[in-house]
């Protein structure tokens, strides 16, 4: 009988490797959502430094990323903007969404104004931005109209009187005499709050 020890050792049988395709698959997965994060932050970052139409350059530039990239994780500028409307458009259907701790009636519209008020400081060169290209770009056309739309149903539904008195309501609500007050008129916030207050407390009366 042949001994053992003389009989080659067989190579021990190599572990099947684990397919790699999900772990590459995850990794680029990985790699186009960082890549579309900081797209995103930097389109809102040039927003907020004051430039409220910024080239696709300019994104990619700020981003560290390729132009190419930008077309390939984004279809158009149109689609960047789109996606970076989501937060804000959130914020604001939360300002209605939120319990309100006043009755029905003109101290709702009271808290609102406040809310609002405080949003509107927040996303000042965001909106600055929408003023400017709301024709041109239909997510930001549509946010504006969801925002006028959506303070009028509020309004019908704490004052359901006269048609003029929530027209007026509603404007001194908006954003624009927001932005007339802070932009052209040079108020502080302090100020514009003051003489929003003042002239919405007029058609509650």
């Amino acid at each position: 009988m042949a001994n053992d020890d003389m009989i080659p050792a067989l190579p021990e049988p190599r572990p099947e490797r684990p397919d790699d395709t999900p772990r590459i698959t995850d990794g680029r997965h990985m790699r186009s959502a960082e890549s579309r994060r900081r797209i995103l932050k930097a389109m809102l970052d040039l927003v907020q430094e004051g430039n409220p139409d910024p080239a696709a350059e300019a994104v990619a530039a700020r981003a560290h990323v390729g132009l190419r990239t930008v077309f390939r994780l984004f279809r158009d500028m149109e689609g960047i903007c789109a996606e970076m409307l989501k937060p804000e458009r959130q914020a604001f259907v939360e300002c209605f969404l939120a319990r309100f701790t006043t009755p029905r009636g003109p101290a709702r519209v009271r808290e609102l104004f406040g809310r609002l008020a405080r949003l509107y400081e927040r996303g000042m060169p965001l909106r600055r931005a929408g003023v400017i290209r709301r024709y041109s770009s239909p997510s930001l056309a549509a946010a504006i109209k969801e925002l006028d739309d959506t303070i009028a149903a509020f309004l019908q539904v704490q004052l359901p009187d006269d048609q003029a008195r929530l027209d007026m309501l509603n404007l001194l609500l908006s954003y624009e005499a927001w932005m007339r007050l802070r932009d052209s008129q040079n108020l502080n916030y302090e100020r514009t709050i003051a003489t929003l207050t003042a002239a919405i407390d007029r058609y509650l009366a």
